[in-house]
């Protein structure tokens, strides 16, 4: 896993290959609806709009735990991670939040696809 470095060039080109890769235009929110999806393993389905918005919240939680912040604790009944917080994220700004999910993100999709043809 590439060191979770951060620039808007590597965050641009991390965008450039997930819209390649899923045929769409890539942005913030898609990408953690996406993380969270592989976190949840259900595939691309479809989902409420609530159920797309714990998705996303899941990808987040996902991250904040690459990052050290959070802490999954199990699953809930249903299947769904349960996460406790490690540091409190919520202390941070929401720049500096943001910033660290596209770090952390940078990170899971180097990870997790190709890198793009030239």
């Amino acid at each position: 896993m590439r060191q979770m470095d951060y620039s808007e060039d590597i965050w641009n080109e991390t965008v450039l290959r997930v819209s390649k890769h899923f045929s769409v235009t890539a942005e913030f929110d898609f990408m953690l609806f996406i993380v969270g999806i592989q976190e949840l393993g259900t595939g691309m389905t479809q989902y409420t709009r609530d159920e797309k918005w714990d998705i996303i919240n899941l990808g987040k939680c996902r991250l904040l735990t690459n990052l050290g912040y959070l802490e999954q604790t199990g699953k809930d009944k249903e299947g769904w991670p349960e996460f406790e917080a490690i540091k409190n994220v919520k202390s941070l700004s929401p720049n500096l939040q943001k910033r660290l999910l596209k770090q952390a993100m940078i990170a899971y999709f180097d990870e997790v696809l190709e890198p793009v043809e030239q």
